[in-house]
């Protein structure tokens, strides 16, 4: 039973995190890998997909935290403060609406952010915040071909602090991965192309000055 339950709260917290990526369908960009495994009291999630968009404004589009709501609508408030690190970086508290059949929660996320180098984005959560205990994100920007399209590679481990019903599957969030990941893409990808809009249309961000 408790293997169970932890098999549980893996496809539930996995499920958040794949709605606040997005859900939907549609999709010009490739998908080349996505990956979710059990690890310790909760989960890691990995995938891979090329974007038709400039690395540049890729990375504006993935920093733009206040207007995190564009790529996906489950979103319901967002906050950026700067994180009490003494590094100036932001922390960015995000509500989400997530649901996984019948089970719907509101969930709070608190994470510091930082960027190492120009291609890196990593995110911290912050222990005590909000609805995780711990867990941390990767985004990778490569850029591909003559600097028009994007390889983003994406790392994401959660352990949540939440109750889950014991009726709820993994299988129930791996049959919409695929399906949400593609809106979410799609949404950077629409947001990045420098025809898309005045956000993608304004200069790249100076974090992002060492790519195409």
């Amino acid at each position: 039973m408790r293997h169970l339950s932890k098999k549980l709260r893996t496809a539930v917290v996995a499920g958040a995190l794949l709605g606040i990526l997005g859900a939907g369908s549609g999709i010009a960009a490739q998908i080349d890998a996505i990956n979710v495994t059990d690890r310790d009291d909760g989960y890691k999630i990995v995938f891979d997909a090329v974007i038709d968009a400039p690395a540049s404004r890729v990375h504006k589009v993935l920093v733009d935290f206040a207007n995190i709501g564009k790529i996906n609508p489950d979103v319901t408030g967002v906050s950026v403060g700067i994180a009490p690190t003494g590094r100036g970086g932001p922390r960015v508290r995000t509500v989400i609406e997530s649901c996984v059949l019948f089970f719907c929660r509101q969930l709070v996320q608190v994470e510091d952010v930082t960027e190492p180098d120009a291609n890196t984005i990593v995110t911290t959560i912050v222990p005590g915040a909000g609805d995780f205990k711990s867990g941390s994100t990767v985004w990778r920007l490569t850029a591909e071909g003559p600097c028009t399209h994007t390889r983003l590679h994406y790392e994401a481990t959660r352990v949540a602090n939440f109750w889950i019903p014991p009726l709820i599957g993994p299988w129930a969030v791996k049959s919409k991965m695929r399906e949400q990941l593609e809106y979410s893409i799609l949404a950077v990808e629409r947001l990045a192309n420098p025809n898309a809009g005045s956000l993608a249309a304004s200069p790249p961000a100076p974090g992002a000055a060492g790519l195409c």
